[in-house]
């Protein structure tokens, strides 16, 4: 699980105060979720009286602080509406928190994230395609600004139901934490994840917007299917990416097929654009 896999929760207006207050403004809550490099708590903003996640990294010396810098380059800036907006950052002073952390203040999504919904029962053609074209327009967005995600996946696209409850809902892409672009490299640590990876990034090539398409290809075929197209151990996993393209049952229909065909293409120069992979399924509602 990463750090955002669960962010994307509906807020509990009775959960308790606490008595920690960052930067004098925001009022820390209960924990959302977890990773190695950082966590996430609910936070009620004293000023605009909204509710806001913010993400605290655990390094405490500035020559460990590139995973917070990476997130605010890349992340900080980005306005779209199918990305997940990042608000402030700052860093812990006096606060009860263990050492000085910086952190991230971003929206809180009043929804789940996809991972969350799979999990429950696989999605409708029409959510899948409302969902996967929102999220190829965040890469094309992305792309032309040269930023490649590098870790699409369930587990990074919330589901915002905030407008429409009872709607399909508006998906939204998050967690940049491994994030490329012209001033940032891939860290060594990780390469994104192992059951979506690209076949160029599982021999050990580099990844570009191409691979973004091809895990988001993925993301699509386990949303129809409720199962991942490369099932098992990671290993075992990444070694079936290399042998062949994903199976695509009999139960998807044959033009959301030709679709994920497409997006799944083990040459990267054969997969469409994200602005490409847009039309081609929002077409698939005609």
């Amino acid at each position: 699980m990463t750090l955002m896999d669960t962010v994307a929760v509906r807020v509990d207006r009775g959960a308790a105060p606490s008595d920690v207050v960052l930067g004098g403004r925001y009022r820390l809550g209960k924990q959302l979720g977890g990773g190695s490099e950082a966590y996430v708590k609910e936070a009620f903003d004293l000023q605009s009286g909204t509710t806001v996640a913010i993400k605290i990294f655990r390094a405490t010396e500035p020559a460990n602080d590139a995973p917070f810098r990476r997130e605010l380059d890349i992340h900080g800036p980005l306005r779209h509406k199918n990305i997940a907006k990042v608000v402030s950052s700052g860093a812990t002073g006096g606060e009860d928190v263990h050492g000085r952390h910086n952190y991230l203040v971003m929206e809180l999504i009043q929804g789940q994230d996809l991972r969350t919904l799979l999990d429950e029962r696989p999605a409708s053609p029409r959510q899948t395609m409302e969902w996967m074209s929102g999220i190829a327009r965040a890469l094309t967005f992305l792309h032309r600004r040269g930023i490649v995600h590098n870790d699409i996946k369930p587990g990074n696209i919330l589901v915002d139901f905030a407008g429409d409850p009872d709607g399909v809902g508006v998906a939204k892409l998050t967690d940049f934490g491994i994030a490329l672009n012209g001033r940032h490299s891939a860290p060594s640590s990780s390469s994104g994840t192992p059951h979506y990876l690209s076949p160029e990034e599982v021999c050990g090539g580099k990844s570009t917007a191409a691979s973004d398409i091809y895990s988001l290809g993925l993301v699509a075929l386990e949303c129809l299917t409720g199962t991942k197209a490369f099932p098992g151990p990671p290993l075992e996993s990444m070694v079936a990416r290399t042998l062949g393209e994903p199976r695509i049952p009999g139960t998807v229909r044959r033009r959301w097929s030709m679709v994920l065909h497409a997006m799944t293409d083990p040459d990267p120069a054969g997969r469409p654009s994200a602005s490409q992979a847009v039309g081609m399924l929002r077409r698939l509602s005609w």
